[in-house]
């Protein structure tokens, strides 16, 4: 499994615990370049992510990149569903060449559909548009960023994509339920990243900092994670949650941001602490609260000011 760089919180205000706000540019810059400094090949970002491309650009110059990797998603969140056939092939193509702009980049590395609805909306015209660039070569690898356990199988059945974002934490009980595992099995060649490892950046934090989900005990979730992170001698809850999610070897990489160099030197030494173990694993899943699917999906967060869902991880 390998670190990827989130660069959401690089290019916009980004998470309810983020006390320390958006860095300026030179932060930003300094915070991908201390990245690459420390071993980092990989960064996550989205058209959508406010500058966080611009920020991956200036800091990243297509001479150095060799042996980097620049995963993106495509910005089409403002097309109606009535939007004509030519309308949205522009729109994806407005996207990608302002990608490629703001990254400065001849080739996009992976370029992922940010939602997956819309892999058939208007009668597929934003998919095959994609696969139109990726023939052209200005698309290496397609993919795709999911939020639900049978988004994740369907794009599974299609070959053109070979990256795959989820969301998985300590807390996502859906991902085991759902086969996902044995449906990974059969595609090799997909990539599996997994974000949100912290829950936005909740789990870090005291339960009073979550939000609050009628009929679910914040407390007793938290109180339970804090006495499996002591049983299992780890140093904090963070550490539980980044040793749990190493541990599942369908995974690829794991996609974590942060708004400033400190943020990043500890999410890289707890990445760089072992795994748990199988044992220690069922463990947790018997012993963690099941959280509900309201608390899982910070699209339903009542503290969210997101102006598309398919943008809450």
């Amino acid at each position: 499994m390998i670190f990827c760089l989130g660069t959401a919180q690089l290019g916009m205000h980004y998470g309810i615990v983020n006390d320390a706000g958006q860095p300026s540019n030179w932060e930003a810059t300094e915070i991908v370049k201390r990245a690459i400094a420390s071993g980092v090949t990989s960064f996550d970002t989205a058209r959508e992510y406010g500058c966080s491309e611009e920020i991956l650009g200036a800091a990243l110059p297509e001479t150095a990149r060799s042996g980097l990797q620049i995963i993106t998603k495509l910005g089409i969140s403002a097309l109606t569903a009535q939007a004509s056939k030519a309308l949205v092939r522009e729109a994806v193509e407005q996207s990608i060449e302002k990608s490629r702009f703001a990254l400065r980049a001849q080739a996009l590395d992976v370029v992922l559909l940010h939602c997956w609805k819309h892999r058939y909306s208007w009668n597929a015209a934003a998919w095959n548009r994609l696969l139109e660039f990726k023939a052209q070569g200005r698309v290496r690898s397609l993919g795709a960023s999911v939020y639900e356990p049978w988004e994740a199988i369907e794009a599974l059945r299609e070959k053109q994509i070979t990256h795959l974002q989820i969301p998985m934490n300590v807390l996502d009980w859906r991902w085991n339920e759902s086969g996902i595992e044995p449906a990974l099995r059969e595609r090799p060649d997909v990539s599996v990243y997994l974000r949100s490892v912290l829950l936005q950046g909740i789990l870090a934090y005291p339960a009073n900092r979550w939000p609050v989900v009628n009929g679910f005990d914040n407390s007793g979730c938290a109180a339970a994670l804090r006495q499996l992170a002591n049983r299992f001698q780890r140093e904090s809850v963070a550490d539980l949650c980044f040793a749990y999610v190493r541990s599942l070897r369908w995974a690829s990489a794991l996609v974590v941001g942060c708004e400033t160099p400190a943020q990043l030197s500890r999410n890289l030494r707890l990445f760089s602490l072992p795994a748990l173990t199988s044992d220690q694993c069922k463990q947790l899943e018997r012993e963690i609260p099941k959280a509900p699917l309201t608390l899982l999906n910070p699209s339903q967060w009542s503290h969210l000011h997101e102006s598309h869902a398919c943008r809450a991880n």
